[in-house]
């Protein structure tokens, strides 16, 4: 589809101001815009340095840098604007923030003692110590050490001639400090939505909400642009519309009946617990006998991988988006089983990865006592001894690609209790790993090594946002991963016993925001599962909404 900017579009495009500040409503056409900006940017740059240049050679091209938050994000704005980029898709590098600040440590981390980073993940943490070791958390504030060398900073400060920050309101003060420190020259471009700011009430979101927009209009020469609240992921403006009067909490506007009427908004209240995953399915089924996609919105990590289960059981075939602590885990686990086939390795590393495994699939502070039998920290029952001997021979007795068949079964053989799907796509990631390293190396130590190194990247990739997950008809993820996904119809699973946040009473100013990504997110239809005789305040209204 050819991209037709309106008249406020245009004036984006065609802006040369230092600090852009982009605001919109989901849906609204801000990343597509932001594309179509720095595409004239780039052009602009061009013309002007090809008339400067008299006999001093030729100069570097322009280049400009998009940040955003989540894989998926990355994989959605390579997919929405690659034919609005077009020839100068090439110079503009795409990435997660922190996939960024992974990628300058691993470059240049010796110059602040980081040699060899390597990424200790939170499920290891439970289980291990280790030092010199770079968690989740730490990368950004890292990466602001070595932005703080001057060397590194005059490089960086060059690199670029326009930084596009998405969803600008999330940013923290790391984030927007290190967008400060690498800018130089560069022209910003933000872009911000303050309705859809729902990650302030997290841990470790220092900084992060509506004042961020504050501080980018407190830039020298900023202005700001606000886009029509017109939706161009529902052209018909229903479901935007009626999100937003529900964040508004005005559950009975002519929006939130409009929607109810025509059929885009349904809702379901009073379905009982214990056939959640029942439930789910046959609307799943439903809508794809209509030729939708869906996505799938339940809450926090241990409800996710639990209805994940539950739905292939029921054999709805999807995919888990997010928890790639999961993912990695299990991706490691099998790649250990691999290598112990091999007698590369021992069988206690085996179990190590198991456990860390475990204790990825579940939250907490603390790892489940489950990890620790792995550990050979507590007693473990023998049914499990049993099995774990049993996959430890069978292993030795396998050949590689035998070996890796028995990996992906190891979880059902197990009995391990949780993370199933993601036990099964660490599997399909691992196929095409094994079998690229035997066709290369000849030499089985040379393929295993080629192997370790590849999932080493994998799991970096993974862990920072980089790696893109499939696009899978049905996709099941957590309500706040929720931000800039968008399917044909979605399906919103609200339980009882859900925990939103610390609001307690009306108007709920910051939880509402949620339910306004959350319902703000399907391009025909979407269907809201009230599970629970008693849900919770904040989304108690919604059941005089149910048909």
């Amino acid at each position: 589809m050819t991209y037709k900017p309106s008249e406020e579009q245009r004036k984006i495009i065609d802006s040369g101001d230092p600090v852009l500040l982009v605001c919109g409503g989901a849906g609204t056409g801000k990343t597509t815009t932001a594309a179509a900006a720095v595409r004239a940017h780039l052009e602009r740059v061009d013309r002007e340095r090809a008339a400067a240049v008299s006999g001093r050679g030729r100069l570097p091209v322009a280049r400009a840098l998009f940040l955003s938050f989540s894989r998926s994000s990355v994989a959605q704005i390579l997919d929405r604007t690659a034919d609005v980029l077009g020839p100068y898709l090439s110079r503009i590098e795409i990435t997660t923030f922190h996939a960024f600040a992974w990628r300058l440590l691993i470059r240049w981390g010796g110059v602040i003692g980081l040699a060899d980073p390597q990424m200790l993940t939170d499920a290891e943490a439970k289980l291990f110590r280790a030092e010199d070791t770079l968690r989740y958390r730490d990368m950004m504030p890292r990466a602001l050490d070595l932005c703080a060398v001057p060397a590194v900073r005059e490089h960086l400060q060059g690199r670029w001639s326009i930084i596009v920050s998405d969803e600008f309101q999330d940013t923290d003060d790391c984030q927007f400090d290190l967008l400060s420190s690498i800018r130089g020259a560069a022209r910003l471009l933000l872009l911000g939505d303050p309705n859809q700011c729902i990650y302030s009430d997290l841990p470790d979101a220092v900084g992060v909400g509506p004042q961020r927009l504050d501080a980018a209009m407190a830039m020298p020469a900023a202005r700001r642009i606000d886009l029509p609240d017109v939706s161009h992921r529902d052209p018909s403006n229903i479901l935007p519309a009626a999100a937003a009067a529900i964040r508004r909490r005005e559950f009975e506007h002519d929006a939130v009946r409009a929607a109810l009427d025509s059929g885009r908004l349904l809702v379901r209240a009073g379905l009982p617990l214990d056939r959640e995953a029942d439930v789910v399915a046959e609307v799943v089924q439903n809508l794809r006998e209509e030729g939708a996609t869906v996505g799938v919105f339940s809450h926090h990590v241990d409800a996710t991988t639990g209805l994940s289960d539950q739905l292939t059981q029921r054999v709805i075939d999807h995919e888990i988006v997010g928890l790639p602590e999961c993912l990695t885990a299990a991706l490691e686990a099998q790649h250990a089983m691999l290598r112990f086939a091999a007698r590369a390795e021992e069988w206690e590393l085996v179990r190590q990865q198991l456990a860390v495994f475990v204790a990825s699939s579940v939250r907490g502070k603390n790892a489940p006592d489950l990890a620790w039998m792995l550990l050979g920290r507590r007693a473990m029952p023998a049914t499990l001894d049993r099995r774990l001997t049993e996959l430890r021979d069978a292993l030795l007795a396998d050949q590689i690609g035998d070996a890796a068949q028995r990996a992906a079964a190891a979880h059902t053989a197990l009995g391990l209790p949780q993370g199933e799907k993601h036990w099964q796509n660490a599997a399909q990631l691992l196929e095409p790993l094994v079998a690229r390293a035997s066709r290369r190396h000849a030499d089985p130590a040379e393929a295993l090594e080629h192997l370790a190194a590849a999932i080493s990247d994998h799991r970096a990739g993974l862990l920072t946002h980089v790696v893109g997950e499939p696009a899978a008809s049905v996709q099941l993820m957590g309500l706040y991963q929720t931000k800039g996904r968008e399917a044909d119809a979605t399906i919103v699973v609200l339980r009882s016993s859900d925990f939103y946040g610390f609001e307690r009473y009306e108007p709920f100013v910051n939880s509402s925001k949620l339910l306004y990504v959350v319902l703000s997110r399907a391009r025909r239809r979407t269907v809201v599962l009230l599970f629970g005789d008693n849900p919770q305040p904040l989304v108690a209204p919604l059941i005089k909404l149910a048909s």
